[in-house]
């Protein structure tokens, strides 16, 4: 961008591009300070000076708040080698991150997220180490640093799949036991016990729900609020986006009826299923269920089944949560749970609605891929992500690595 142009003058991509080589050059000074801080910490500078230490010179010098000195402190002895009183030299932790860094590649919240992921895997090895760092910094690259941080969690499966050895002794398992039995009519009864910690979880979980109605008209005995309780817990469980799914998609029930019956539109007609239940109770089912109705003739074939050309059928979204995990967009980690199928070629442009034609994408991003320059592309059938051109000038497919296996870097 011309720097004697006004800001008027220049368009939203110049100033995009602008702002972007701004942020390289100051993630390339603050490089060169975390350098001089090492080797003004390696002289003892501070001492010879008169000061306790080199935070609280640079207290005076830079006017940092000591937490702020610290902080860049304990960055420039990882990412460079310093030299101990005695003369010994201690090398580098991060020597490929200080690199990165002085090319104006990573900034300093990254570095702390690389930092942090190499501190919480102690047993590595050096080159094990390196092979992590190295990792860190190649997603780095694509991702904000919360994202880094996320995929941090999984960077010992790539370099160190076994994991450390585990202790000798195993810790014993929880005292706990449940016998469940399913009645004729299809309701439950049960009896167990619980160890200390589940039984405390438990109760914290049931004192929310189990309190009488606050309009005080509430005729429910104790036992019968905690059952209630108890219901609402599941509930919630069951309504939580991480829940574990069932062939992909929540609970299905399948409820038979004959056209005969259909066209009576009966409340309390008998459906086939088992439990037996009325047509009144599969639609109260229906408000939160996935109710997969059919509709047979005398010899048992299905008649209808309606599901719209566009909408994405269950076998086809089973597989979109066993491909695509969550949301595919890259850096995102909401679950599949919680996301649309997206078509990558709009089905009213023809798009068909099929595996190799969708990807999973939150409300969030399925709006930006919408509204924006992004850009959807299927690649060995996986969804890939195409960048606008101020975000990357090259326009480098990018993809999701949180919710995917990737291959170990060896």
């Amino acid at each position: 961008m011309d720097t004697t142009a006004t800001l008027w003058q220049t368009s939203d991509t110049e100033l995009v591009d602008a702002y972007t080589a701004v942020e390289q050059r100051y993630r390339q000074l603050y490089a060169e300070g975390l350098r001089l801080l090492s080797e003004m910490e390696s002289r003892r500078i501070a001492t010879t000076l008169g000061y306790a230490n080199l935070p609280a010179l640079l207290m005076h010098t830079a006017r940092l708040s000591r937490t702020e000195a610290r902080h860049r402190l304990a960055q420039a002895a990882d990412l460079h080698a310093t030299t101990t009183p005695t003369g010994s030299v201690i090398e580098a932790v991060l020597p490929q991150t200080a690199e990165a860094l002085a090319r104006g590649e990573v900034g300093s919240e990254h570095v702390d997220a690389i930092r942090r992921t190499l501190a919480d895997l102690p047993h590595l090895d050096a080159e094990q180490r390196a092979t992590a760092e190295q990792v860190m910094l190649d997603r780095a690259a694509e991702d904000d640093p919360k994202a880094l941080i996320r995929f941090g969690a999984r960077v010992r499966d790539i370099v160190d799949p076994d994991g450390p050895p585990p202790p000798e002794e195993e810790p014993p398992r929880p005292a706990r036991m449940l016998r469940r039995h399913i009645r004729r009519d299809g309701s439950m009864e049960f009896k167990g016990h619980l160890d200390l910690e589940s039984a405390q979880l438990f109760e914290n979980l049931l004192k929310p729900f189990e309190k009488p109605h606050p309009e005080g008209n509430d005729t429910r005995g104790y036992a019968e609020r905690a059952g209630d309780a108890f219901a609402d817990v599941l509930r919630m469980a069951a309504n939580c986006p991480d829940v574990p799914t069932h062939n992909g998609v929540r609970t299905e029930v399948a409820v038979t009826i004959s056209f005969e019956q259909l066209q009576q539109s009966l409340d309390d007609v008998l459906l086939s299923s088992d439990p037996r239940m009325t047509a009144r109770e599969a639609r109260r089912l229906a408000c939160d269920a996935h109710i997969l109705p059919a509709v047979l003739d005398g010899d048992s074939k299905p008649l209808d089944v309606a599901v719209p050309a566009y909408a994405a059928p269950a076998h086809i979204r089973r597989g979109l949560y066993l491909r695509d995990k969550g949301c595919a967009f890259p850096g995102c980690e909401r679950p599949g749970s919680v996301c649309d199928a997206h078509h990558v070629a709009h089905w009213a442009q023809g798009g068909p609605t099929t595996m190799d034609n969708m990807a999973l994408l939150c409300p969030h991003h399925h709006r930006l891929v919408h509204n924006s320059d992004w850009a959807v592309k299927m690649i060995d059938e996986r969804p890939w992500f195409i960048p606008p051109t101020y975000v990357d000038a090259s326009r480098t497919p990018r993809r999701n690595h949180l919710h995917t296996p990737i291959p170990s870097a060896a």
